[in-house]
């Protein structure tokens, strides 16, 4: 059957299934179009990546990873142009608030992903160099957070873009005295941003946050205007379809069960009527300009948590995150908090080096400072999801556990 979609407003896309992540593992090497390029090269590229660095795959392509909300583990390829407009939609408020205040030096700082296969830390590396862009360094959001500080304190970045976790940390640092810069610009991505994390960050810095959503598999799905709530879709990169358990669309101003994507840019690695299942709103009330495209609420939802130690060491969930995503074997996992470490259940379906996984975490949390940290890994066949969402929680703070 032949369809003529049309790639504007997504009519007749109903008529298509929707895809899934898992949808997608099972059927990478037909999804791409590059016929060189099958999953198991791509985790070769990975594990490449891990000992040596970044690399691009077959000269020409990024490959990323992610857990996503789900907590089930993704591969996703972009082509070079598609790489492009996924840095691109991420710089656009920054391209415009240089157009209504003047070309200005960019210093840019990004407190985030630690391993080069998350599209927080390839990203910045992949554009390093750009006369418009700036120069840039990059802090591995694992650092122990006085590294963090020193490190920005000596940037003193014009622009700084964290997790909503990490700029709250940060904003606590600034009050204490310890973190002395003042960006001129602040952006965040990869967490819920909730109304009293914004608050605090805005009053501590003076400066409005801009909110991206995004996702590794499909790019920056929106961002914020300066100042406002609320997030502007990039309509111009991508469909996308609000829809319920049924994926029946959802009217304006009802929360929908699924975000549905087709993304239009990356041809590498078509996804048509993909599921995100955040729960998104769009918005009744007219847009403010000066900015494009429909718009969507603030997307909610419960913030990795941090795990504090002995009431000082904090730990950011990216540090289990980065070691367990590199980690092909690993499909889905769930980490719990413990009095001195954690305890990490995952659902591998193959054997993999379980000591050397538990070597690196115990090493990285004994850098952050904990005494004679302690991790223990169980292999599982699954994890157990919540009924009403589907969703795993992955990470579980010690004053949870015992619920």
């Amino acid at each position: 059957m032949h369809l003529d979609v049309d790639t504007t407003s997504g009519d007749e896309l109903g008529e298509l299934p929707t895809m899934t992540k898992t949808d997608l593992m099972a059927h990478w090497d037909a999804i791409v179009t590059d016929p060189r390029l099958t999953l198991n090269e791509a985790e070769a590229h990975l594990e490449r990546v891990a000992s040596h660095g970044p690399s691009y795959f077959f000269g020409e392509y990024q490959v990323v990873t992610s857990g996503g909300s789900t907590g089930r583990r993704g591969v996703f390829v972009w082509d070079f142009e598609g790489w492009l407009s996924f840095g691109l939609a991420r710089e656009r408020p920054s391209f415009w608030l240089d157009q209504r205040s003047g070309a200005r030096e960019h210093r840019r700082a990004f407190v985030a992903a630690a391993h080069a296969t998350h599209p927080t830390s390839i990203l910045p590396r992949t554009f390093a160099g750009s006369t418009q862009l700036g120069v840039s360094r990059s802090f591995p959001v694992t650092l122990p957070i006085a590294e963090i500080v020193a490190g920005l304190n000596d940037f003193q970045p014009t622009d700084l873009f964290s997790y909503p976790s990490m700029l709250s940390r940060l904003a606590h640092e600034a009050r204490r005295g310890e973190l002395r810069i003042s960006p001129l610009e602040l952006n965040c991505g990869a967490e819920p941003l909730l109304p009293e994390a914004r608050a605090d960050i805005e009053a501590t810095f003076g400066r409005p946050v801009i909110n991206l959503f995004a996702a590794a598999e499909v790019g920056v799905i929106a961002r914020s205007f300066p100042g406002s709530s609320g997030l502007h879709l990039n309509e111009d990169i991508a469909v996308y379809e609000l829809v319920d358990g049924e994926n029946r669309p959802v009217p304006v101003g009802t929360p929908a069960s699924k975000l549905l994507v087709t993304n239009v840019v990356n041809h590498v690695m078509p996804l048509i009527r993909y599921e995100i299942t955040d729960e998104v709103v769009m918005l009744a009330e007219p847009n403010p300009g000066p900015w494009t495209g429909r718009r969507i609420a603030d997307v909610e939802g419960r913030v990795d948590d941090t795990f504090v130690y002995d009431g000082l060491v904090g730990v950011h969930p990216h540090l289990f995150r980065s070691a367990l995503g590199r980690r092909r074997e690993i499909l889905e996992f769930q980490v719990r908090q413990t009095v001195d470490g954690a305890d990490i259940v995952v659902c591998a379906p193959v054997e993999f080096d379980v000591a050397g996984l538990v070597r690196e975490l115990v090493q990285a949390l004994a850098t952050l400072g904990l005494t004679e940290p302690r991790v223990g890994v169980t292999v599982v066949g699954s994890i157990e999801r919540s009924g009403s969402t589907g969703k795993v929680r992955r990470f579980v703070p010690l004053a949870d556990n015992a619920r």
